[in-house]
């Protein structure tokens, strides 16, 4: 998660902050910079703060204003995160600061830090997914309505994926991958970070092609060595992890040189989206080495 720049702080002592007043459930707090930085910062030491930045001029962002400020009282009674909004038009100072391109664009407030989440409008059931993952992120943490759950034992989820969380429920597949390859790059061999670049590039090879055609085609057409990549992806996302590894090593066994590298490689990425040790990758590890040695 990023610290807000010290200039968005300029007009405030924020040594000097008192605790939060406390505010009904369900409420939804209209943010300008002094309460931003007065009352929300402070409040998400105790409890999650999800912000939208928005225009009253987008029919996108009403909807998600709208969207966010039922789910949130529907969960009144958690007390677990409190909902802010910024008008975009009015606050230029927090829009900056945020280093927000667009609106909408939702972020999370934990502990006085920023978490960005996504861009735009997403359907009900994948932002109350995402909202639950974010509250769990902040529990982890200690920001728990103002009782912490935290264990020290336990793993803090990392502010990367839960921004590559909020792309993916967006469908940028771009965004993602770049917030997988900063915690990559600050943690070398993360699995999370791992996991969610070879799930992305799931998504990447199937990306236009339809599940059901491709299967046919399979069926059909065992020569045609793309179209049986493609399917075994599907075969993989549908669970079925047996088949989809059965399907690229019998084509290990079919190919030669470049065209049988990309398919190992295809298959080493498949292999980094399941636990060390599920009995599906024991057994794939084993079959892959026979088909190449």
């Amino acid at each position: 998660m990023a610290k807000l720049p010290s200039q968005f702080n300029r007009a405030f002592d924020l040594s000097s902050l008192k605790e939060p007043p406390s505010i009904p459930g369900g409420t939804v707090i209209e943010a300008n910079e002094r309460i931003f930085v007065e009352q929300l910062i402070p409040l998400s030491k105790q409890k999650l703060v999800v912000v939208v930045l928005w225009t009253p001029r987008s029919s996108e962002s009403v909807a998600l204003v709208d969207l966010l400020t039922r789910i949130s009282r529907e969960a009144e009674q958690s007390h677990a995160w409190q909902l802010a909004t910024v008008n975009a038009d009015v606050e230029s100072a927090i829009v900056e600061a945020l280093r927000a391109t667009g609106v909408p664009t939702t972020i999370a407030l934990i502990a006085g830090q920023v978490a960005p989440l996504f861009e735009g409008l997403i359907p009900p059931e994948q932002l109350s997914e995402l909202l639950e993952k974010v509250v769990e992120l902040a529990k982890k943490q200690g920001v728990a309505g103002g009782a912490s759950e935290s264990n020290p034992a336990e793993e803090v989820e990392e502010p990367e994926v839960i921004a590559a969380y909020g792309a993916l429920a967006v469908n940028d597949l771009a965004r993602a991958q770049s917030e997988f390859e900063k915690l990559l790059a600050r943690k070398p061999n993360d699995k999370d970070a791992l996991q969610g670049l070879a799930n992305i590039a799931l998504l990447t090879r199937i990306t236009g092609h339809d599940g059901g055609e491709v299967m046919a085609k399979a069926e059909s057409d065992a020569h045609d060595i793309e179209n049986q990549k493609i399917a075994a992806d599907f075969q993989f996302l549908s669970g079925d992890i047996s088949g989809a590894f059965s399907r690229l090593i019998n084509l290990i066994q079919l190919t030669v040189g470049d065209e049988r590298e990309s398919i190992r490689l295809q298959v080493l990425s498949l292999f980094a989206m399941l636990e060390p040790g599920d009995p599906e990758l024991v057994k794939a590890r084993s079959a892959l080495a026979r088909a190449l040695f």
